[in-house]
């Protein structure tokens, strides 16, 4: 079938699939557990299975499935071993809030997961309730030792910096990498909730390092293929830190990826005001249509994004129903 390249010469191999926009947390910079998210619609195992067995032949090798919260599907290890007996695909990765990883990551281990991302704001179990609504951080806890017994590696922990609220746990997080071998990212808030909140509470990545190097030796260190993140190492220390940086730098150039939400729409971009739906393509078992749709989304793939508008409301609508 050929592989996918958009106007810009960039190879797009990776997609992130939002399985579900469903969530059973209430995070106080996401807003994305809404009522109407309740009734969904959503792709079964079956269509997901077909999605990316063309998705795979046009040169798909890594999945990531997102949310909402993905392990709310009680088919997700259906689901994982459908992508997992899918041609070309080599690396399926999972985002998760960790509150039901505990009790699945060995089955997802054994359907063919790669690893897993694990949402992790705050060390502290009273910030953690404050933050998502929920009581659940030894959950989350044991999901993140769960992960590295099953050896969903390299686990990585994805901390959101929000000045004002987990500033605190910036040091004790990187600490992390020294008692586990996980890779900790710290991610620069976006204004997914409107202008106000990420006003109030926006931190740049280069104060969290400034405040990580007070405490530790850190060096550069090398990233993973098509990564976005910049690395750190902490002397002595089995993993590393790194920094998503959305907002103060952006990494389009390097962008290999679309989106897809799990009613079907397919997002060139985070910021697209375009989309490509192929939820009736896949519904009809049409793979002449899916084809020409998917090639379609990435011929519109835009070269970069602008300037992030928080009181954009198509991006905060996009942020939310593609999860990230």
């Amino acid at each position: 079938m050929g592989s996918l390249v958009d106007r810009f010469g960039r190879k797009i191999t990776y997609i992130r699939f939002s399985v579900t926009p469903r969530c059973n947390f209430n995070c106080d910079y996401c807003s994305s557990h809404t009522a109407e998210n309740d009734n969904a619609e959503e792709f079964t195992t079956d269509d997901i299975a077909f999605l990316f067995s063309i998705a795979g032949e046009l040169g798909i090798e890594k999945v990531r499935l997102t949310g909402g919260e993905p392990l709310l599907r009680k088919d997700i290890v259906n689901i994982v071993s459908a992508l997992h007996d899918a041609d070309n695909i080599r690396e399926i990765v999972l985002t998760t809030n960790g509150y039901y990883l505990s009790f699945l990551a060995g089955k997802l281990k054994k359907a063919g997961l790669t690893r897993v991302n694990i949402s992790l704001d705050t060390l502290r179990e009273d910030v953690f309730k404050r933050i998502t609504h929920v009581d659940g951080f030894r959950l989350v806890e044991k999901g993140i030792e769960k992960s590295v017994e099953n050896k969903l590696l390299p686990v990585k922990i994805n901390t959101v910096l929000m000045r004002g609220i987990n500033e605190e746990d910036i040091v004790p997080i990187a600490k992390l990498t020294l008692k586990y071998p996980v890779i900790v990212r710290f991610i620069e808030l976006m204004p997914v909730k409107g202008n106000n909140f990420w006003k109030k509470h926006y931190m740049s990545f280069s104060e969290a390092l400034l405040m990580i190097k007070k405490v530790f030796d850190v060096v550069p260190a090398q990233g993973g293929k098509g990564e976005v993140a910049s690395y750190y190492k902490i002397a002595n220390s089995s993993g590393k830190v790194g920094f998503i940086t959305p907002v103060s730098q952006h990494f389009c150039a390097q962008c290999n990826r679309i989106r897809i939400t799990a009613s079907g729409k397919i997002f060139p971009c985070l910021f697209s005001k375009e989309y490509v739906s192929v939820w009736d393509a896949v519904k009809k078992r049409d793979r002449n249509a899916l084809e020409m749709l998917i090639r379609k989304s990435v011929d519109i793939k835009p070269k970069e994004h602008g300037p992030i508008d928080a009181d954009d409301q198509d991006f905060i609508n996009n942020m939310r129903e593609l999860g990230g």
